[in-house]
């Protein structure tokens, strides 16, 4: 049994540092669409007391394979969602205007190539809004079962268009198949 540890969304790489210090006896991989926070990322794994397994990937974990807009605005508020409110504390807002295309990876595809049914699997997500398609892609696919524990950042009351009972039959459904810890 292999134990991975998987950061959907890693940012400045600053939660990835804490899990290969909690975690040291996991494989890691790190999704950052945003090239401009990986040598961040890079100085994070760096800093780490031993050399752990770290593949880094440059690319928004989504729904399929091949390119997404990304759109732009403080390192914490950016993402590949249109409609996004961004909450009053940061200053920069998400710029629409001006998309950038980035890699996307098909996430339920790709842990159907990476992991097994054995392996103990953690998945920090925290994807600014894209939680909900990827998951329910998960769910429809039945790869959710491929995940141990979710870690997970919910961004309903970030979405006008998102109601409180679209986001529970998501959160309800995936809490019926894995090990839920919201994240904040």
């Amino acid at each position: 049994m292999r134990k991975v540890f998987v950061d959907c969304g890693a940012n400045l790489g600053i939660v990835l540092n804490r899990f290969i210090h909690e975690l040291p006896d996991h494989d890691f991989y790190a999704f950052e669409p945003n090239k401009d926070l990986h040598p961040s990322i890079h100085q994070q794994v760096a800093q780490a007391s031993y050399s752990p397994r770290v593949k880094i990937s440059q690319s928004a974990v989504w729904t399929h394979d091949g390119t997404i807009d990304l759109f732009l605005g403080h390192h914490e508020s950016s993402t590949v969602m249109p409609g996004k409110r961004v909450p009053p504390v940061y200053d920069q807002q998400i710029d629409y205007s001006s998309p950038v295309p980035v890699r996307a990876t098909d996430f339920s595809s790709w842990l159907r190539r990476t992991v097994t049914a054995d392996d103990r699997v953690v998945v920090k997500m925290d994807i600014e809004g894209a939680e909900y398609p990827v998951l329910s892609k998960l769910l429809a696919d039945g790869t959710i079962n491929l995940v141990s524990v979710l870690y997970i950042e919910w961004h309903y009351d970030r979405f006008p268009a998102m109601s409180r009972a679209d986001h529970d039959q998501v959160a309800n459904a995936v809490s019926a198949c894995v090990e839920v810890r919201e994240w904040d």
